[in-house]
Formats: C-alpha cells, structure tokens, sequence
C-alpha cells in the first residue's frame, strides 16, 4: 500500500510539474503579444471599481489602481482606465498585483482593449520583465488593439 501511495504521489508530481512548465510559454506569449498592441503596460493594484450603466444596455466599470511599476507609456503613481462589459458582468479584483495592457485615446483616457489584456503576476513574466525592462519604452508597437 505504502508503494502505490508513493508511487501516486511522484506521478502527481510530476504531472503538477509538467502542466505548470507547459503553462509557462504560452503565458509569456500571449504577454508579449499584449505589448506589441498597446500604449501601456505596468503593473498594478487595483483599488476601486466604479460600475455604471450606459444607454446601449452595456456596463461602464472604471477601475482605480496603484501603479507599482511602469514598463510602458508615462509613469503614473495611480492610473484609472476604463473598460465596457456587458450589463450583469461580475466585477472580480482581490489585493493581488496584476499586470494591465492598456490603450490611451485622444483625449488621454486609458481604457481596457479587450480580452488578453490582464495578466495575473508570474515569475516567468516578472522575470522577462527584469531582462527587457530598458527597451520596452522604446519599443516600437502597433497599437493594433487600440484602434
């Protein structure tokens, strides 16, 4: 018994290993491909969602978020942005730290482009982010998500 227990075990662990490896690469990719298509990238705590209803029976929600780095765009100590949702659309945010892509219209207002936008902390992305942190402001993007 104490062999199949054992034996369970190490399969588990190296199924867990396995699965959170393969993770990895597709995680940093779509981050990649964020920054490509935005005006701004940093890392942030959200601290407030306001939610409104618009006319179009869509939702307005505007977040309020502590900047705690800034790897692209103007560097903010505090950044609100938009996003529009469907009406009825859960609000979900905890004190965790979040890296956000963001467009900047016109008139200076940040808003969210859209799904892939939103990224959960990692160390694979933290630690691409150390790398590569002095040619991100300087990096050339489309913008393709913002127009």
């Amino acid at each position: 018994m104490k062999k199949a227990f054992t034996l369970l075990f190490v399969l588990f662990s190296v199924t867990q290993s396995f699965t959170a490896k393969s993770d990895v690469p597709s995680e940093l990719n779509g981050f990649k491909q964020a920054i490509n298509n935005v005006h701004y990238l940093a890392k942030v705590k959200i601290t407030k969602v306001e939610v409104s209803r618009e006319d179009d029976e869509s939702e307005k929600h505007v977040y309020s978020a502590d900047v705690l780095a800034t790897y692209k765009g103007e560097t903010h100590k505090n950044i609100r942005y938009e996003m529009f949702v469907e009406q009825g659309e859960d609000v979900v945010f905890n004190s965790a730290p979040v890296y956000i892509a963001l467009c900047v219209d016109n008139n200076a207002t940040y808003y969210w482009p859209g799904t892939g936008s939103e990224f959960k902390y990692s160390s694979a992305i933290d630690s691409w982010l150390m790398e590569n942190k002095s040619k991100l402001n300087d990096m050339k993007s489309s913008a393709g998500w913002c127009e």
